[in-house]
């Protein structure tokens, strides 16, 4: 995601250069069939780029989804997969790039328009189709997907009658009957704790602070997901509108206005796709897990302790 969304920022950047560069030249240095060529060239290179990491970047929001899917509901299965998503990836960047060879076909630059769209000898019909293709398989179905997933997670972790218990405490939560730590005391009657349970109210603490921290994360991944499909909503429904409608009735003033938010906020997903990563993903894969530490230390003052019994 961090690199279609850096491709996809460099391409846009490109893109704005390219119409400054062309808008600052006379349309005659234009004229001959090279630089045509060369121009067109450009414009569905940078074009292809552009939609294909957008494409690419909505699926793996769609993936993430999954994966927070199987972590919820299928957690043993979610700890045991390793190359599926990786593969799922490869496989979502194949046909992310498929799914836009239209571009390369259709568009082109116009010296008449100075801009990259698409060639007037194109058929009309097979242009809206590539479009709403596009618009469908590139938004419509992996945020139909998204929410549907996001939702059946919402729901079950708020639900009042679910209680987990953390993955440490059903391995090594060892109580006994009156809920007191199991103790073994060495010859000098000095108590020393194995790995063993905490007392029950030490336990539910810990387990609600588990739970509120778990739900907390799931719910802020939540929030920028919709966040980011409500970004990406405006641009696809004025896409939609001009390519179904060629001679838009609505005022040409409000359109630009239209355009403008809807610009404004396909930007904006740029910053929730770098949120989501700085304080979700990265966050999480560099946290240190001080309960696994302290359980093997804990395991190696044990084993030390009865290798002295044993001598």
């Amino acid at each position: 995601m961090s690199i279609c969304d850096s491709l996809c920022l460099i391409s846009q950047f490109a893109q704005a250069i390219f119409h400054m560069i062309v808008n600052w030249r006379i349309s005659s240095s234009y004229t001959s069939a090279e630089d045509l060529h060369k121009l067109s060239l450009f414009c569905k290179i940078d074009m292809f780029i552009m939609h294909a990491t957008s494409a690419y970047s909505v699926w793996c929001w769609l993936m993430l989804s999954v994966l927070r899917y199987t972590a919820v509901f299928h957690p043993f299965k979610y700890r045991t997969i390793w190359r599926q998503p990786r593969n799922a990836l490869l496989i979502i960047a194949a046909s992310s790039c498929t799914l836009e060879l239209w571009i390369l076909v259709l568009v082109s630059y116009l010296p008449e328009e100075r801009s990259c769209i698409e060639s007037p000898t194109a058929n009309i019909v097979t242009a809206q189709a590539g479009h709403l293709l596009d618009i469908l398989f590139a938004y419509v179905i992996p945020s139909f997907i998204r929410i549907l997933l996001d939702g059946i997670v919402l729901s079950h972790c708020y639900r009042p009658n679910i209680i987990e218990v953390p993955v440490f405490e059903r391995r090594y939560g060892i109580s006994s009957a009156s809920g007191q730590a199991l103790l073994i005391s060495n010859e000098n009657k000095n108590p020393i704790s194995l790995i063993l349970s905490l007392p029950r109210q030490s336990i539910s603490y810990k387990r609600e602070q588990f739970c509120k921290k778990k739900n907390s994360m799931i719910m802020r991944s939540l929030i920028i997901s919709a966040l980011n499909l409500c970004c990406n909503l405006p641009s696809h429904v004025l896409r939609a509108v001009w390519t179904l409608e060629s001679a838009p009735q609505m005022n040409e003033t409000l359109m630009s206005f239209l355009e403008a938010i809807s610009q404004l906020l396909y930007f904006g997903q740029f910053t929730c796709n770098a949120f989501y990563l700085s304080t979700t993903i990265y966050e999480t894969s560099t946290a240190p897990t001080k309960t696994y530490s302290t359980t093997n230390h804990s395991k190696i003052n044990v084993s030390k302790y009865l290798d002295n019994e044993e001598v």
